[in-house]
């Protein structure tokens, strides 16, 4: 029997805080709160009452943290839109930059500084690159950060989609390879990223520097090769589905928590990435927590950024470069309609009736009558 994440967390909870409470960060304590109230009565919500059989029914409002897997699917759709309607008439390239293993213990000690500085200088290096071998040309791209794997262990990289033409602002020209081949290759781009990775720890964090293991700063030198794949992405609209899957929600959806099996252990559905066979895994509680908290990121991190021409600053050049290529203007982008509420009992309309305040330990209607504010 399927469960909630917000049900795991009630029963186990309080035991795992006070067995790992030296792991645990006030990033961690928020997301578990937030959990916890997503709608519930202590988040507030609206009254309404059926225009039909004259019931009166509560929507709770949700919590809307990343961390939650109930969470984030219309937020998600807008995205989605948004890009979609971005999409310039070009192939279109995914490209992942990925952590070495050596190094994720120190994401997980300073999770703020290690993926913002992931991020930041997986951007620079592609912009390094593209602009060395084609004299001050840029490109255009989105960057999302993802930090886990299918069994929801810590695995962080950054996927970056981006359109396989670059502009030269100086010569109002655009670069668009023959062949529909992306405008570099990934060796450049996995050293151009290890290089500057390391230069940014070692100038403006010397602190977290000094602490490298030996194998650390192995991994760090021109010795190790890094590993960053690039792909074509057809028109781009797949790729940007693939990853609106990831950027407004949590490492794992609703539906691939199971429950428990018969020894208390969560079973938790997962794909493998070689034989894409669907398989259930069984975790410990404690130890399923263990793994969602370790993708709870900082209070205000920003896990999507947008680069380039793509940048919400650079417009006008967008613009322009899409008239290049022959389009005039963006297209509107064609956002979900909202659904209408209606009963659950007899399909009539629901007419609202009244805010409801956010109220702690106030005892609210049964589950069963409660719909997605």
């Amino acid at each position: 029997m399927a469960i909630d994440l917000s049900e795991l967390l009630g029963e186990y909870w309080a035991s795992y805080a006070r067995t790992h409470q030296q792991h645990l960060c006030s990033a961690h304590y928020r997301a578990v709160r937030r959990v916890l109230a997503c709608r519930t009565p202590e988040m507030g919500g609206r009254l309404y009452r059926c225009g039909g059989c004259e019931k009166r029914h509560y929507a709770y409002h949700s919590c809307n943290h990343r961390s939650c897997p109930r969470c984030g699917s219309l937020d998600q759709q807008i995205w989605t839109a948004k890009q979609e309607a971005r999409l310039l008439p070009v192939p279109y390239f995914l490209i992942t930059f990925t952590i070495p293993e050596e190094l994720r213990t120190l994401c997980q000690q300073y999770p703020a500084i290690l993926y913002n500085l992931i991020l930041r200088e997986s951007a620079a290096a592609l912009q390094d690159v593209v602009a060395t071998k084609y004299h001050g040309a840029r490109c255009g791209f989105t960057s999302v950060l993802h930090t886990w794997d299918r069994k929801i262990g810590h695995h962080p990289h950054v996927h970056i989609i981006v359109p396989g033409i670059a502009f030269n602002a100086a010569t109002r020209q655009l670069v668009h390879p023959a062949n529909d081949e992306f405008l570099v290759h990934f060796a450049p781009l996995a050293a151009r990223f290890r290089s500057r990775l390391h230069s940014a720890l070692k100038l403006e964090h010397p602190e977290i520097y000094q602490q490298l293991s030996p194998k650390q700063r192995h991994v760090l030198s021109p010795a190790k090769t890094w590993n960053v794949q690039l792909q074509s992405a057809g028109k781009g609209k797949t790729a940007l589905r693939y990853l609106a899957r990831y950027v407004q929600r949590s490492a794992f959806g609703a539906k691939r928590l199971l429950g428990f099996d018969s020894k208390g252990n969560v079973r938790l559905l997962w794909t493998c990435s070689t034989t894409k066979r669907t398989s259930v895994m069984t975790l410990h509680p404690h130890e399923f927590i263990r793994r969602w908290l370790l993708h709870v990121l900082p209070k205000g991190f920003t896990r999507i950024r947008h680069y380039g021409f793509l940048a919400s600053a650079a417009r006008k050049t967008r613009l322009f470069i899409r008239a290049k290529l022959g389009e005039i203007g963006e297209p509107l982008p064609k956002l979900p309609e909202a659904k209408p509420f209606i009963c659950e009992c007899c399909g009539g309309e629901l007419t609202f009736l009244r805010e409801i305040a956010p109220i702690r330990l106030m005892r609210g209607p049964p589950r069963k009558h409660l719909i997605k504010s």
